[in-house]
């Protein structure tokens, strides 16, 4: 059997630890990951796992090519958030007078395009580019969402791809992640007891609304699989299951043997109190609430619409998981 090679662009953050593992147990396959600091000990724990590490930075272009080399398979995400809690973010958005989200958006657009620039010139060898990817919430929602940035940054990457390279584009599929149940533990949602005993979900968006919800670091990995193993053009949203908070209130209270509701608040508390991050989320929540979590594109597909049977971790299975005593 010959061996192919899968490149993973952030194999030390969740996403890129989710495909190694899915990989590293795939017979025929060789793990190149791709860190700026090969040597860290994030590092050097896959390294350990027979991962060949090497150096790459998304700022520098040719170290991405050079990483990039002869690999068969390319998975590739970049990091919003990552600029956003960087004090020179903060430092730069104060000189030029902008928001550190709008920073953090060129930034991480810069990299994924520096990114697809390195993919492209390897374009020859490759049979399969999986680019992790958002959907595009001021063109799905007409103008009228503009601050939901850590999508749209991500989504004008998936964008230059399709206009700037059409052969790589032949070769791409893109996956869409779902909101990460692990959000809890970064203080939403967190059930807050009531006064009665009780529980309680508060969010600026109705509690009805369906919305994918995907544990990244269990599933990616088998996402990406599917992709790979699939003809090229899918664009595939990483969901473990699709559901409301309504009914994550349900499944969480059943759980843990409690009541818990969800409640519809203003974004205003988001707006006047959080500054720019605050107006984000309140922005994202927006989204979803009025045009869906994918913008209602009508090229996505869900896993279980796929046609071929994808492993991933319902919403129930993963929060039967947790340890709720810090809530509780």
């Amino acid at each position: 059997m010959s061996t192919k090679t899968i490149a993973i662009v952030g194999i030390t953050g969740n996403q890129g630890a989710s495909v190694a593992n899915v990989f590293l147990n795939e017979p025929g396959w060789k793990i190149r990951g791709i860190s700026r600091d090969p040597t860290k000990p994030s590092s050097k724990a896959w390294s350990d796992k027979g991962v060949e590490m090497v150096a790459g930075d998304l700022d520098h272009i040719e170290s991405m090519k050079k990483a990039f080399k002869d690999a068969n398979v390319i998975f590739g995400n970049t990091d919003f958030w990552q600029h956003m809690k960087s004090p020179a973010t903060a430092e730069r958005a104060q000189k030029e007078g902008r928001t550190p989200n709008e920073v953090a958006y060129d930034l991480e657009l810069e990299q994924g395009k520096n990114m697809v620039d390195a993919v492209a010139a390897n374009v020859d060898t490759l049979d399969r580019f999986v680019l992790s990817t958002l959907s595009d919430s001021k063109k799905w929602s007409k103008g009228k969402i503009t601050f939901n940035l850590h999508f749209d940054s991500k989504s004008q990457v998936a964008k230059y791809v399709s206009e700037k390279y059409p052969e790589l584009a032949k070769k791409t599929s893109f996956v869409q992640l779902g909101v990460f149940a692990s959000n809890w533990k970064d203080g939403m949602p967190v059930p807050k007891k009531q006064e009665n005993g009780t529980y309680k979900v508060s969010l600026p968006m109705g509690g009805d609304r369906k919305f994918p919800m995907v544990d990244p670091r269990a599933d990616a990995g088998h996402f990406t699989k599917a992709l790979v193993e699939l003809p090229a053009g899918k664009n595939l949203v990483g969901a473990g299951s699709l559901l409301s908070w309504n009914d994550w209130c349900q499944i969480w209270g059943k759980i843990n043997g409690v009541t818990c509701t969800f409640e519809r608040t203003d974004r205003k508390y988001m707006d006047e109190n959080m500054g720019s991050f605050g107006r984000e989320l309140a922005d994202m929540f927006q989204y979803i609430d009025e045009f869906g979590y994918d913008g209602s594109d009508p090229s996505v597909e869900y896993p279980w619409n796929l046609g071929v049977n994808v492993k991933r971790t319902t919403m129930e299975e993963y929060l039967k998981k947790q340890d709720w005593s810090s809530i509780l």
